[in-house]
């Protein structure tokens, strides 16, 4: 059957969870890295990554080297999730959306057989060629399914068909739709929850767990190289990201108290709530009584946090000062 994952005994690569980007990509590089395998989380904190038949299998045999130090590996059979072959999703979406267009367009009487069938490739052609999944949820861009082609069929009589029709096609439980940003100081979300009851969502990234509202969260998987290059730092003895960096204590100043709730779920999730501090409200505010505490500071304001540099340069040390800000910029 399509899509069904199989459990099967396979040669793997065990390390911690933190250096799991950094493995995997030098697996990869490698061509040692299992690529129809998926990565498996195991007990203590652990990351398994399936190796291929290339690897060596001996630890002796093999080097990773992370802040010049070599990281502690172990090679073991376990068990790990295959997934057979499937077809890719746009052609799935092309060929469900194409089945529920036959048999909503068969219903209208009053339009010509030609003409339906130049309506449908008109319809397919519109089709979203991108999306954002986040777990068993996808959000479509704004204008899917929007053009004036598209309102002329959808009714609410057939529109449930068509998100379960999407969902079956992307192999999904959820459909969103994605919203322009409201222009207000926290940049809310408009995601629309288009079939599902909630809009929460769970996710793994490299070994960090993170949960929030997707419909009152922004969340952009964009992100994932910064996220994960910010993950790989050596933190020790530091102030700055947690998990996977090592750090001692996050100060965090967050306004939108969707995000708090992010925040605090994804501590607990990842058993760091001891080393987070969550300042709520503007940080103009809360920034001022950060002063001279902080090793690094991180600066996610869009669209532009250039307004909180000075803020951010004074909650830093004054010795070996580092700050990163989502403009891509680095002072030290």
């Amino acid at each position: 059957m399509e899509g069904e994952k199989v459990m099967e005994l396979s040669p793997a690569l065990i390390i911690k969870k933190r250096h799991g980007e950094t493995v995997y990509h030098f697996l990869k590089q490698k061509k040692w890295l299992q690529s129809e395998k998926h990565p498996r989380e195991i007990e203590n904190d652990l990351l398994a990554i399936p190796i291929n038949e290339i690897c060596p299998l001996t630890e002796d045999e093999i080097s990773i080297i992370i802040h010049e130090e070599r990281i502690d590996i172990r090679i073991e059979n376990i068990e790990m999730i295959t997934n057979p072959p499937s077809v890719e999703p746009h052609a799935r979406l092309h060929q469900f959306i194409t089945q529920w267009l036959q048999s909503n367009l068969d219903i209208v009487d009053t339009i010509p057989h030609r003409s339906k069938e130049e309506m449908m490739r008109g319809l397919l052609s519109e089709l979203p060629k991108r999306w954002e999944k986040l777990g068993d949820l996808i959000l479509l861009p704004q204008t899917a399914f929007s053009s004036e082609k598209w309102i002329s069929i959808i009714c609410e009589e057939n529109q449930l068909s068509l998100w379960k029709c999407i969902a079956e096609a992307l192999k999904v439980e959820r459909i969103g739709k994605q919203k322009s940003i409201k222009g207000d100081v926290i940049r809310s979300s408009q995601a629309q929850l288009l079939l599902g009851d909630s809009s929460w969502v769970e996710l793994l990234d490299y070994g960090v767990k993170f949960g929030f509202d997707a419909c009152k969260v922004m969340y952009s998987s964009g992100n994932v190289t910064e996220r994960h290059r910010i993950g790989n730092m050596d933190m020790k003895g530091e102030i700055p990201m947690l998990v996977r960096g090592d750090a001692e204590l996050v100060h965090a100043c967050e306004i939108n108290h969707h995000s708090i709730t992010a925040l605090e779920w994804g501590a607990k999730a990842n058993n760091v709530s001891d080393r987070l501090i969550i300042h709520q409200g503007d940080n103009a505010l809360t920034m001022t009584k950060l002063e001279g505490i902080a090793d690094r500071c991180h600066l996610g304001l869009l669209p532009s946090s250039q307004s909180a540099w000075k803020l951010a340069i004074a909650c830093l040390k004054e010795k070996g000062k580092k700050r990163k800000s989502n403009s891509g910029l680095n002072l030290q």
